[in-house]
């Protein structure tokens, strides 16, 4: 716990033999002082004045000379500073290394491609705050398991088997895969609304593949893994890596060849369904359907669980999926599904369910949903085809490409290494920094701006602390942090230190609330603050007094050491120079 908090709560004890965990914040008013607290609360226990409660504290507290300094009171609030030494031992204690390993395991759901499909913009969302959620709870001592959960079973491969054998090409098929694809798909679907035997066609290809025919299942293994192989050429840009892309297909317990490693498949939906009829919490019906009717007092509506033909919903997979995951060895604690808001009624139906029929293997467990807004162009769509959407890789393009004019415009000229960590960043900070609720309209001019809140803004912040750091080990004069002497402390030096000392909790706001902008929004104040420290401490290289400089080269260093670190949670790379 924060010693400041430690010698406040004993204090309160000594005084009043009462246990009182104070809330401290920043003053209201810097002259006040650096921090204060409340004593009403504790007023109202002890049923004492508390102006006069305050006055006692503020007493005691002006004792502990090296500890606080310019205590004061005001209207039941205790404010005071801190002395140089607390400052400098906060400092030494400021850590960015992981914490400890602990016995646990948390399990993110996301990204999810679709067979035959392009990523679209949309997957930006999903796949940065899952892996975002990922590498902050791996931070924080878990071990974390990505699993991206590929669609890739449904009606959808009889129109690609079919629309391949009347328009396809391995020669395009190898050369562009998903572009392929896609353009049989927009034909085939084309031929559909005009000719019912295609349509027939369609059904009996799917039919064919379901009943495990050799010739189906090859063209299902080249589209699958044509997909997950483009899918992680465009992901990789943003540093998204899942462990695992487990299908759907998965689930249906055919004998379909595994793209991955993960363990074998006990409970498949069949069996799923019929144990929850078993269990009472789902019921067949007079034309073969199996439902799920919720209490009246959830207000969640009734769903299906499987058709009158023995087809299974995405609500028996994902049943299947939880079974599975919590029963193969893998025994998440908590299991966080990031998808788009349109999701929330299905997963309190999925929830519910699986709550109620598996209440012994989820006790002490979380489900989680995450849900995200939509994100679009000001500008509009980039690119079209018959359905209107933004395709990701072209995102990605564009933003190589806007980073390049702007560099050339500025006469700066980088390796591309570096290019590709400020256009990424651009991205994905101009996203992360936002609560992961809200729609968001993308804007190109301010993402990339390299003023304000953006990532090339913290980007450049972290390099310019690079550089100051590596001119001084160059000249031979950067310590040791543990070699450091007290310095005397000027205002600028302890608003730095009281930032750098909050990135623990951001970082555990950041994995309890599941939403990185806490984060994001921290490292942008933090290179704000890092910045406003170079204008009130010019020349820090030549400053005379080396126990102030040596403070301040190391203050730098671990600035600039957690924004990098702070970036890479993010999944968002640091340029070396711009």
């Amino acid at each position: 716990m924060n010693p400041v908090i430690i010698t406040i709560q004993e204090t309160i004890h000594e005084l009043f033999w009462v246990d009182f965990t104070p809330e401290i914040t920043p003053t209201p008013k810097p002259e006040l002082g650096e921090y204060c607290f409340q004593v009403f609360s504790l007023a109202k226990i002890l049923r004492k004045n508390p102006n006069e409660i305050a006055q006692i504290i503020a007493e005691k507290l002006r004792e502990e000379s090296s500890l606080f300094t310019g205590t004061n009171t005001v209207g039941g609030y205790v404010n005071f500073s801190l002395s140089d030494g607390l400052w400098m031992n906060i400092f030494r204690e400021i850590r960015t290394t992981p914490e400890e390993k602990k016995n646990e395991t948390i399990l993110v759901d996301y990204f999810a491609a679709n067979i035959g499909k392009p990523l679209h913009i949309g997957h930006i969302c999903t796949a940065t705050i899952g892996q975002s959620i990922l590498n902050v709870y791996a931070f924080l001592g878990y071990t974390t398991i990505g699993d991206s959960h590929l669609w890739d079973w449904g009606g959808i491969f009889g129109k690609l088997i079919t629309g391949f054998q009347k328009y396809g090409s391995e020669e395009k098929l190898d050369a562009d895969p998903i572009a392929h694809l896609l353009d049989i798909y927009v034909k085939i679907s084309a031929d559909i609304k005009t000719d019912e035997s295609v349509a027939e066609a369609c059904r009996n290809t799917f039919q064919k593949l379901s009943s495990w025919d050799s010739e189906m299942i090859a063209f299902w293994k080249k589209f699958t893994q044509h997909t997950l192989d483009e899918a992680e050429k465009v992901i990789a840009f943003l540093n998204v890596h899942p462990d695992y892309s487990i299908g759907e297909s998965f689930y249906e317990g055919l004998p379909l060849p595994k793209l991955g490693d993960q363990p074998d498949l006990v409970y498949d939906m069949k069996s799923v369904v019929e144990e929850l009829i078993e269990k009472q919490i789902a019921t067949q019906n007079e034309d073969g359907s199996v439902g799920i009717v919720f209490p009246e007092e959830t207000k969640i509506p009734s769903c299906i669980l499987a058709k009158k033909d023995g087809t299974h919903g995405y609500l028996a997979s994902d049943l299947a999926c939880i079974k599975y995951r919590t029963t193969n060895g893998w025994n998440p604690e908590k299991i966080i599904y990031c998808t788009d808001v349109r999701q929330e009624l299905h997963f309190r139906q999925l929830f519910w369910t699986a709550e109620h029929a598996w209440a012994d293997l989820l006790a002490g467990k979380e489900l989680i949903h995450v849900m995200n807004g939509f994100i679009s162009l000001k500008e509009g769509a980039m690119s079209t085809r018959e359905w209107r959407f933004i395709e990701l890789k072209n995102l990605i393009e564009e933003s190589f490409s806007r980073t390049e004019k702007i560099l050339t415009e500025k006469n700066i000229h980088l390796s591309e290494e570096n290019k590709k960590a400020i256009a990424m960043g651009a991205i994905q900070y101009s996203y992360l920094s936002v609560d992961r609720e809200r729609d968001i309209i993308f804007d190109w001019d301010k993402a990339l701006s390299f003023e304000g809140n953006s990532g090339p803004y913290i980007q450049y912040a972290y390099v310019r602390a690079k550089k100051l750091a590596d001119e001084a080990r160059k000249r031979g004069i950067f310590p040791e942090e543990k070699n450091l002497r007290e310095a005397n402390l000027v205002v600028h030096d302890r608003l730095l230190i009281r930032m750098l000392a909050q990135f623990q909790e951001k970082v555990m706001l950041t994995a309890k609330t599941q939403k990185p902008h806490h984060l994001a929004v921290f490292l942008y104040e933090l290179a704000v603050t890092l910045n406003a420290f170079y204008v009130h401490t010019p020349k820090i290289l030549e400053e005379k007094n080396p126990e102030v400089r040596d403070f301040r080269l190391a203050l730098i260093e671990k600035t600039g050491e957690m924004l990098q670190v702070g970036f890479g949670l993010l999944a968002i790379d640091m340029p070396s120079e711009m």
